[in-house]
């Protein structure tokens, strides 16, 4: 039997972007929530690997948008751990409107670090004692890796702040979901959103970084993004796809905040 963790949520005015719906980032903090819950409920949270010196960390995150909800809509997240060996633990996530139509879907690659070398350590054994068998695989990764962007069309700077930071004391992974699009023109995403964001993460970083969005030219229906120090340093890398926002069939509610769309 599959082991699901569920969360029903509201869509806070705080967490929509200027179309007035969810954004992908939205969405990494409902998986992170999700997953955070469950795990607690399996029984191996984040706190409990704190005891042990060590904290989970995301490698790559992939999300497929169907339609992303409007401000006031009502969701449920669904996540389930899928498979793990001694160094990975792939994690699933579904999220529905309130007549049970999919919205969105993820699947989530996750490693464990210790605390005090920040390097990557083996998962515990208790991890794997507690961790439900038989689950349903996740939706594979669209590529095996996510490529390197070889040249910028398109740069932005960013600066990390304090209030940016996680418990495991780095820039908290939902954060890089923004500093992705970052980049991006501002008329191209007057028209377009993602249809998938794929991003792994190479590198952490603190508060008062400064950094450097890339990204390729997304008129051509994708792009390719890289985050960057001043070193050169890859923080994360990322492919994204895009959709025209007049082409996706858009909800009552939805309509009222897209350009174009009345």
């Amino acid at each position: 039997m599959t082991v699901y963790g569920s969360e029903t949520l509201p869509v806070r005015c705080y967490e929509v972007g200027i179309s007035g719906v969810a954004t992908p980032t939205s969405f990494a903090d409902y998986f992170q929530e999700a997953a955070s819950n469950n795990a607690r409920d399996l029984g191996f949270p984040g706190e409990r690997l704190w005891a042990e010196g060590v904290a989970w960390v995301l490698t790559r995150l992939s999300i497929t948008v169907d339609r992303y909800p409007a401000a006031g809509e009502t969701i449920t997240v669904r996540t389930w751990p899928s498979t793990h060996d001694r160094n990975v633990a792939m994690r699933c996530y579904e999220i529905f409107d309130t007549a049970d139509n999919l919205l969105a879907s993820g699947t989530s690659a996750w490693a464990v670090m210790d605390v005090a070398t920040r390097k990557i350590a083996p998962i515990p054994d208790f991890v794997g004692a507690e961790y439900p068998k038989d689950q349903p695989a996740c939706q594979p990764f669209a590529t095996r890796a996510v490529p390197k962007l070889r040249e910028a069309a398109h740069t932005a700077p960013v600066l990390t702040r304090k209030a940016d930071l996680d418990m495991n004391g780095h820039v908290n992974n939902a954060r890089y979901s923004d500093w992705v699009m970052e980049a991006v023109p501002d008329d191209f995403l007057a028209t377009h959103e993602p249809s998938l964001v794929d991003i792994t993460f190479r590198a952490e970083c603190g508060a008062g970084t400064r950094l450097t969005s890339s990204c390729s030219d997304p008129a051509a229906g994708e792009s390719l993004h890289s985050v960057t120090l001043e070193d050169g340093t890859e923080l994360c890398r990322a492919r994204v796809v895009w959709r025209d926002r007049t082409e996706v069939h858009l909800s009552g509610i939805n309509a009222a905040f897209v350009p174009g769309a009345r």
